[in-house]
């Protein structure tokens, strides 16, 4: 016999952002940006920069008539970052987009980069369903940026995922616009998993 699942009421798909801060930084300009040589340091905004307290949360409820149809929801987060820490420029809007920015500081330009990546569980889960983290994706753009994609689009894929690489002396920003793909037909209920991202420099 076959078991036929039933939702009665929508779904709730929750991503928790844990942005890492290596180490003391200062932070971003729109998009591309050359930083002043100094001290050697690393750093990495994501959202409200959060990593020591509670990272920020983006979200959708799929409302149960469109449930696992395939039509694609938008997420929201409840980030208010809006502009660049480096000159307070403004370069995102929340909570429809989440700010993502990280730099590379050393005391002479170099040909060393620093590496950008995010790592997620292979599922969302609610404690006895899951749902694939290869369901969410996102855009990147930003105020005033024409298009470009500095920190590229992509879609999470359930374990570690290079993003770009950041050159000595520069600085990295955009902003993402998070979308679930909606094609699982899931019980009712909250499924939520996290996303860390992380800027490692040899």
């Amino acid at each position: 016999m076959q078991h036929r699942k039933t939702a009665a009421s929508s779904i709730n798909v929750l991503i928790a952002w844990c942005a890492l801060i290596l180490t003391s930084a200062g932070s971003a300009n729109a998009w591309v940006l050359t930083v002043t040589p100094g001290p050697r340091t690393i750093g990495l905004t994501v959202g409200n920069n959060v990593a020591a307290g509670t990272p920020n949360i983006v979200s959708v409820t799929v409302p149960a008539a469109v449930l696992g149809t395939g039509a694609a929801q938008a997420m929201s987060s409840d980030s208010t970052q809006a502009n660049s820490p480096f000159d307070n420029f403004t370069v995102c809007v929340p909570p429809n987009q989440v700010y993502v920015g990280g730099y590379f500081r050393q005391p002479t330009t170099t040909a060393n980069t620093a590496t950008l990546s995010v790592t997620t569980p292979t599922t969302l889960s609610n404690g006895t369903e899951t749902i694939p983290f290869t369901e969410v994706s996102w855009t990147s753009t930003s105020i005033g940026n024409g298009g470009a994609a500095d920190i590229p689009a992509g879609t999470f894929n359930g374990g570690n995922l290079f993003l770009r690489t950041i050159a000595s002396n520069q600085y990295v920003e955009n902003c993402h616009t998070f979308n679930y793909a909606n094609t699982n037909f899931v019980a009712a209920g909250i499924y939520a998993g996290r996303a860390t991202y992380t800027l490692v420099a040899p």
